[in-house]
């Protein structure tokens, strides 16, 4: 945490009475986050929306994605009985605060802490999939209903995407981190995603704002009750591509009990799991790509690629399920 970013999170957090309140760095990540610890309340989580690193998308320094990601969570927070981070608005009564840096400026958000422990594997059971089933079915029912203000705006997860993350994989296959043989599998697998992208409705039942980055690392456990957490990718597109993500890092033999807990909620559309598997591939290509500038992920990029294609890409390929199903 340098000087300059304390005096930024200083400043943005005067916007919201809390001058005296003390920072805890946690992590810098699609944004640098701090623990807000204030007399009186159980905390709050600051961003200072920095990307690490430009594959994290531009939408942090963009004050309008910001705020929509904010306008979002701040409905569902108001509509739905989910247990989720709260948004808080700033003196102005904007869910945005932008501080001045140098030339420029920065984009800040606050947001009520949520109590939890880290949701891992040893915690997953036939429960917490039901109701994290309920929960992304909720996410989807209601923006199914919602109508997004005028000048709402977060990034996609169409086909100008999917092809845009398998063109950012070209470096690692020209300098041999990733084989020539898997990247062919990888462009076939993500072909047949665009192709069927290209011929999906885009109607608010099936297409419309999702959670877009629903894995364990971002839901927490409390007294039993799961909490998703981290609305920062929140994306336009399809919402299987949730379900992709999701499946794809939990226990194959939950995920009968997942969709039971998300068929209670709303009904899955026909050809639902082939598709999910289809964006779980894409999400994986989407991963891959931010890894290739990042010298550190060098060596898990090297090794990942590989053990991806052989034991998902290459059954999907063949039109085969490598996902078991109740």
């Amino acid at each position: 945490m340098t000087s300059q970013l304390d005096a930024v999170a200083r400043q943005a957090l005067a916007a919201y009475g809390l001058d005296g309140a003390s920072l805890v760095f946690i992590r810098h990540s699609d944004s640098v986050a701090f623990r807000v610890e204030a007399p009186g309340s159980d905390g709050y989580l600051l961003r200072l929306h920095i990307p690490i690193t430009p594959a994290m998308g531009s939408h942090g320094a963009d004050g309008v994605m910001v705020r929509s990601e904010l306008q979002w969570l701040e409905a569902l927070n108001d509509d739905t009985d989910l247990v989720l981070q709260r948004p808080i608005r700033n003196r102005d009564d904007e869910l945005v605060t932008t501080v001045p840096v140098g030339a420029g400026a920065l984009h800040c958000s606050l947001l009520r802490w949520l109590p939890g422990e880290a949701y891992d594997s040893e915690r997953q059971t036939e429960d917490t999939a039901r109701q994290i089933g309920r929960i992304l079915a909720t996410l989807h029912r209601h923006a199914s209903e919602w109508r997004p203000p005028p000048d709402w705006r977060r990034p996609a997860r169409d086909a100008a995407y999917f092809e845009a993350v398998l063109w950012a994989l070209r470096p690692a296959v020209e300098d041999g981190r990733i084989a020539r043989d898997d990247y062919v599998e990888l462009a076939k697998a993500v072909a047949q995603l665009v192709e069927r992208i290209r011929e999906l409705p885009r109607h608010p039942d099936v297409y419309g704002v999702m959670h877009a980055d629903a894995h364990k690392g971002n839901m927490l456990l409390d007294g039993g009750e799961v909490r998703l957490i981290d609305f920062s990718f929140c994306a336009t597109g399809n919402y299987m591509f949730d379900l992709g993500v999701c499946l794809s890092d939990m226990s194959p033999a939950l995920h009968g009990a997942f969709v039971e807990g998300y068929r209670g909620v709303r009904p899955l559309p026909e050809g639902w799991a082939e598709l999910a598997e289809g964006f779980f591939l894409g999400a994986m290509v989407g991963t891959f790509s931010f890894w290739v500038p990042r010298p550190e992920a060098h060596e898990h990029l090297a090794a990942m690629v590989p053990r991806i294609v052989q034991e998902y890409v290459l059954k999907h390929n063949r039109g085969e399920p490598f996902w078991p199903y109740a």
